[in-house]
């Protein structure tokens, strides 16, 4: 029972969208749901990644009236002058050219490389807010949720030498972001705390 609730507990978190109380489709097509995000996202580890990554549990758990599509990048960073940028990514102009009506983003934990958050953290936010303000260029209707991240371990090498302290940093620009860009905030930090042996090697969920 225990490993069955591994992949789960980042859907029960998700289940605060409340994406069912949307009205789903246009003339009786499904909504598009975009999860724009990095490895996690992506399904990085898992041994079956398109039935175990969130967005496949999230679209079965939403049905029919749902097309949630996969747009992960492994690596990927949110600021846009880190060591991978998602808007540079292939995945990223799929999730453009996919014109969704939802939008979950969970992008951030690569940003605690010290490549990155030392050197460019005043840009997160207005990096955050650009990919924001793309999206809805593109539907201006699109409903965007963004997360504060999934925890980093205790165990990950770089957890005393900065990433603790940055990984809370970010967290609080996360929360900035939401609060200007007027987007919902979703919380993927707090549910998977209390569990770090679900996390063997500090970042990746285990299935």
């Amino acid at each position: 029972m225990k490993q069955a609730l591994r992949p789960l507990l980042l859907v029960l978190a998700l289940s605060g969208l409340s994406l069912t109380g949307q009205a789903a489709g246009h003339k009786g097509k499904p909504l598009r749901v975009a999860c724009i995000g990095n490895s996690i996202t992506y399904g990085y580890l898992l041994p079956d990644r398109e039935q175990q990554a969130y967005p496949a549990l999230l679209q079965r758990m939403l049905g029919e009236r749902y097309q949630v599509g996969n747009f992960g990048k492994s690596g990927a960073t949110l600021l846009e002058r880190g060591h991978r940028p998602y808007v540079q990514q292939e995945e990223y102009r799929q999730a453009l050219a996919y014109k969704a009506d939802i939008a979950v983003i969970h992008l951030g934990v690569n940003d605690t490389d010290p490549r990155n958050w030392p050197n460019y953290r005043d840009e997160f936010v207005p990096n955050y807010r650009h990919l924001i303000d793309t999206l809805r260029a593109i539907n201006p209707k699109v409903r965007i949720l963004i997360a504060r991240t999934t925890p980093i371990g205790a165990e990950h090498p770089r957890f005393e030498s900065g990433t603790r302290d940055w990984q809370t940093q970010i967290q609080h620009a996360i929360d900035q972001v939401a609060r200007g860009a007027g987007v919902q905030l979703i919380d993927l930090h707090e549910p998977l705390y209390p569990y770090p042996h679900y996390l063997p090697d500090a970042i990746h969920p285990d299935p």
